[in-house]
Parts: structure tokens; sequence; C-alpha cells
């Protein structure tokens, strides 16, 4: 037979529960030749389909089917951290490593029939939580609020001379008007702010880009008329600036400033963490903090709290961003730094019990899915949760 048939006829002896040690790394080394993704992923599929004989495998079932397989038959070095591939089930692949402690992670997604989202392949619980989406609530210097989220597209409000434009339903701008509100104060301050299970864009009257993560707030004025652009954050933001060499851009949180001169960034600076993590992407920055002032470079990343020395570090580029492009990613994480941000994107308060599991995790899911599926990868570890309403329980 060839290796293709060799494949299958491994994948028949697995399920079966009919394989040796010695064919069990044989498939292994199928499922790392990435030549063989799309023939294992159908292989697999018609197996389970079309054998009677097979153990009565449904569908939902074959993301944990596949763990199983590489759990059982991967080495810990075999495959090194972020090993990103399409093999098997393409909708939603759970790739599982147990390496030093820690659980690597990867939920991926597909786009055809064949390959549909991990959402409509696991079965939702009956007290499913759905993930956040575009919320936001803008509150002008009046004091009125305007929900982002239920006005319509279009001009929003005139305030002096800019028009709030709202922009496919998840974009505020602030766009140049020969109008002229003369009851509004130009040096009067905006604030918009996302709830836990929110997210919103954000182009500032100068043309400077804020993406908002839930839980979060910014606070600017509605014209930057003075010597720099300063605003207050709250949360987390990532940051597109506009240059302009003689007005610099300040971002202030809690005694913190970021000084910027047009440039990519990402601010992580939330309650509940241990430190504020300033990630630069492109450009350059100054961090500072109390008396210290340290410039960042791209790829850096700068750790601070209160008024302790400002640390800085290689980044993980990836991992800053990830929550603006719809993924969480861990890195080497623990869980309680993991379901913070669970807490925070799908809006529910996490209950530890008597002792909290040391486990580490790695990788990445889509942001787009039921809390069902997120936990379902989760529990890969042996971490195991309970829903009850707006809140889940972490079980060791």
């Amino acid at each position: 037979m060839d290796n293709k048939e060799k494949a299958a006829h491994l994948l028949r002896l697995y399920l079966t529960n009919k394989i040796s040690s010695t064919e069990l790394n044989d498939l292994n080394r199928f499922l790392l030749d990435e030549s063989y993704a799309g023939y294992l992923q159908s292989a697999l599929s018609e197996l389970i389909e079309a054998s009677p004989a097979l153990p009565d495998y449904q569908e939902e079932e074959w993301e944990s089917l596949y763990q199983k397989i590489r759990h059982k038959a991967i080495k810990p070095h075999t495959i090194p951290p972020y090993k990103r591939r399409s093999w098997l089930i393409a909708a939603a692949t759970i790739m599982v490593m147990f390496t030093g402690g820690a659980v690597a992670l990867m939920l991926r997604s597909g786009n055809d029939k064949a390959s549909r989202p991990v959402a409509d392949r696991i079965k939702p619980a009956s007290n499913d939580i759905g993930p956040g989406g575009n919320k936001a609530t803008l509150t002008l210097a009046d004091g009125s609020t305007i929900d982002l989220d239920q006005a319509n597209n279009g001009t929003i409000r005139q305030q002096g001379r800019s028009q709030l434009v709202k922009v496919n339903g998840d974009l505020l701008a602030y766009k140049e008007s020969r109008q002229m509100n003369k009851e509004e104060d130009p040096n009067s301050f905006n604030k918009i702010s996302t709830p836990r299970g929110g997210k919103f864009q954000l182009v500032l009257p100068d043309g400077s880009k804020v993406w908002l993560n839930a839980a979060s707030s910014l606070t600017y004025p509605t014209t930057f008329a003075g010597k720099d652009r300063s605003v207050q954050l709250q949360g987390e933001a990532y940051f597109e600036i506009a240059p302009n060499a003689a007005k610099p851009f300040k971002v202030n949180h809690d005694g913190l400033q970021i000084e910027v001169l047009g440039t990519s960034f990402n601010i992580m600076a939330y309650k509940d963490e241990q430190a504020v993590r300033t990630t630069l992407l492109e450009g350059r920055i100054r961090v500072h903090n109390g008396g210290q002032a340290v410039l960042l470079s791209p790829g850096q990343q700068a750790r601070s709290k209160d008024n302790q020395p400002v640390s800085v570090a290689a980044a993980d580029l990836e991992e800053a961003v990830a929550w603006k492009n719809g993924v969480f990613r861990f890195n080497e994480s623990t869980i309680e730094e993991v379901m913070r941000q669970i807490s925070r994107w799908y809006d529910v308060d996490v209950v530890y019990g008597s002792s909290i599991p040391k486990d580490l995790f790695r990788g990445e899911i889509y942001r787009n899915v039921n809390v069902s599926a997120v936990l379902k990868v989760l529990e890969v570890s042996g971490v195991h949760f309970r829903v009850e309403g707006k809140k889940i329980f972490v079980l060791s």
C-alpha cells in the first residue's frame, strides 16, 4: 500500500484500539508531515462516517478525538510552541502538547462547508454565553451620552468644528466640518467607554486611530489645540498615531505617561492586572513612570506598576495585539490570566474553588465563538468548569 493508504489504515487501527506503539509512531510521523494535512482530514472524516465497525464518534467529538491521537503519540520535544498547521480537522483543530507542565492549545477556523466554524460544530450548552461585540458609550462634555452600538451609521452629532460620524457599525470618526456649533466648547473633552463584552474603534480629531478592548475607556479633547495631544486611558487600547513631530502624542494612565511620535503600540492597563504593559510595534515611544523615563524600540515591551522601576523585555507582538485581531493568545499564561480575558470578553464573573489549577497555557483561540467552545478547549488540560448564569466556576 502507498503512504496515503497506510495513513488511513493507521487511523483505522487507532480508532479500533488495535494500534501498536510502533504503528502509533508511524501515524505521528504522518501527522507531522504538512503534505498529508488535507488527505488526513478527509480520510478521518470518511472513516468515521462510512465504517459501522468504528466507534460512534459524533462530529462535535472530532476535536477531542484528534487531541487524543496527538497527546498519545507526540513526544514532548516533537513540536515547538506555536507551530501552526491545518491537518485533520481544519474547521477546529485542538492541538495539545504537554511540555514542562504547559498546555499548548490551538483552535483554528475554516471557511468552506466542510470546515464550518467551531461554534457550529460544538453543541452549545443550554446556558451558553455568546462572545462580545461592538458596544460602546460616548459621553459628551455636557454629560449627555450616546449608545454607539444603537446609533445609526452616519453623522450623529456636530461638535465644535467636527462632525461625529459612525461608520460600519463599529467605528466613531471625527471629521472636520465647515460648520461650527458655537454652543460647543472646542476645548471640551469626550469619553468613549466599552463595557465588558464590548469593543469599538475610534478615529481621533487628529486622524490617529484607536482600537478599544473590552472594559476600557479613553478620554480625549474634541480638538487638539495645545502644544501636545494628550489622552487618558483606562483598560486596553491599540494605537496608530498620526505623525506630527511638532505636537507629540501622550497617553496617560494613573501617573504613567507614554510619549509618542508617529507609531503603533498597545497598552494594557487594567486594574486587575499585575502591571501596565506597553508594547511597541513600530516607531518609538518613551515611557515615563515617576522620575524614570525609558525609551522603547520596536519589538519591546515595558512593564510598570505604581512607582516601581520600569522593566523592559522582548515582546510577543502577536500576543500583545491578539485581541485586536479577534484572537485569545496565551504564552505560558496562568489560568487566572486566561480567565481574566474571558471574563472581560464574555461579561462573566469567575469563581475559583478551594485550589487554583497550576496549568500554564499556550496557543490561540478565536474570540468569535461561544464561551462553551473556549472552555471545551481549556478542559483538555484537565481543568474543568461549571457555568451558572453569568458565572463560571473553575474546578480543579
